[in-house]
């Protein structure tokens, strides 16, 4: 009887698991489809309207419309991108290729490439990286990604005037990286989510930015191949910071 028991229990656990992840993955999907509708509908309404008024939009109407029908086809490109990005990274279909290299190094080169997208948003992008910056043995090129991920996240939520800033501190055995901001910040009840896929809290209710929420899941991802966490702690209204060691 108690062999019987606990094979019911197992059984029953393991259906619960399954449903589990069944539920996840029709939120996903669903998530997925209504991320890329949008897009697309926006893209077939602009080519539609193209055809439909041939000859009778002027050629700065017609110049509009094609930007706009660009600029939606740019959005579903880089949506499409990271869906493969993620599933190749959750699969463990990604080898990584170690190596040591100075993180302070690549951190100045990452931030140089959005200095002007800062500049443009009146963002404040700073680093504050020791002058005896160690070697980490890592992925560069995916250590790359995760910085892209976390200031793209970082200038999405920061209002004009506010700062970003990438802090390292050396610790005996590890590299700790911040990247902080004086943005929105997240409620209490989001930061539990934030690493998951398509999750969008309530800071985007009113900051909507079409984001679809994959970057700080692949972001989790990466780190988690190199066998290390991130973490997160926010202010509501004061600013969020995430971390991670290397």
């Amino acid at each position: 009887t108690a062999a019987f028991n606990q094979m019911a229990s197992r059984l029953t656990a393991h259906m619960q698991a399954l449903q589990q992840t069944d539920q996840v993955r029709q939120e996903f999907l669903a998530n997925v489809s209504h991320d890329l509708r949008t897009p697309l509908a926006a893209l077939r309404g602009y080519l539609e309207t193209l055809l439909l008024k041939e000859g009778a939009l002027s050629p700065q109407e017609q110049h509009n419309y094609l930007e706009i029908a660009t600029k939606q086809s740019e959005r579903l490109t880089i949506m499409v991108s990271k869906l493969f990005e993620l599933a190749k990274l959750n699969t463990k279909q990604v080898t990584l290729n170690r190596e040591s290299f100075q993180l302070g190094d690549l951190v100045e080169d990452v931030v140089q490439k959005f200095q002007l997208s800062a500049e443009k948003r009146s963002v404040e992008l700073y680093t504050d990286v020791p002058e005896n910056d160690p070697f980490v043995f890592a992925d560069i090129g995916l250590i790359e990604r995760v910085l892209e991920n976390l200031i793209e996240n970082a200038m999405r939520y920061t209002p004009p005037g506010g700062k970003i800033g990438l802090i390292m501190t050396i610790e005996p055995q590890y590299v700790m990286l911040q990247v902080t901001d004086t943005g929105y910040g997240i409620d209490v009840e989001d930061l539990p989510h934030v690493f998951d896929r398509f999750y969008r809290g309530g800071r985007t209710k009113d900051q909507d930015s079409g984001n679809a929420g994959l970057g700080l899941a692949i972001v989790k991802s990466i780190l988690s191949l190199h066998g290390t966490d991130v973490t997160v702690t926010s202010s509501k209204g004061r600013g969020t910071t995430f971390s991670f060691k290397l």
